[in-house]
């Protein structure tokens, strides 16, 4: 650590394991999410992460209001993680912006097509950015 900075340095992770590093600086405890191939490597990472208690759904448009449900009950951000990048996280559309019509502090997170594919029609590609940015404060 930096004296200057209370930033911690993170060196040589994968991707996954930046996510949840990120959660556990933010002091998330409970991570809602479908397990998918378009998310692997986060729920890899968290799989070691004793500290965040995994709670896993049928289908992201629950687990969308359940992350929901427990932001407003702990007033600690919820957190929902989609299995897959089109489809998952069209799912989130609802319960995603219920959450930001009540203000809650809530965390959803979605693969996407690589950036070399963005644009070309792949499977399940969608322009995420176009979706949420009505609904949520950061996308």
């Amino acid at each position: 650590m930096n004296k200057s900075s209370n930033k911690k340095i993170i060196h040589n992770i994968s991707g996954g394991k930046a996510v949840v590093e990120s959660l556990k600086i933010e002091r998330v405890k409970c991570v809602f999410g479908l397990i998918g191939s378009a998310t692997m490597e986060i729920f890899d990472a968290l799989y070691d992460a004793k500290d965040i208690k995994f709670v896993g759904v049928r289908d992201e448009r629950t687990g969308a209001h359940m992350a929901d449900g427990y932001a407003r009950a702990t007033g600690q951000p919820g957190v929902i993680i989609a299995g897959q990048n089109g489809p998952g996280a069209t799912n989130l559309v609802t319960g995603i912006a219920q959450a930001a019509a009540a203000f809650s502090p809530v965390i959803s997170i979605a693969g996407a097509t690589s950036s070399e594919d963005v644009g070309k029609n792949t499977f399940q590609e969608i322009d995420q950015q176009a979706l949420f940015e009505p609904i949520t404060k950061k996308t």
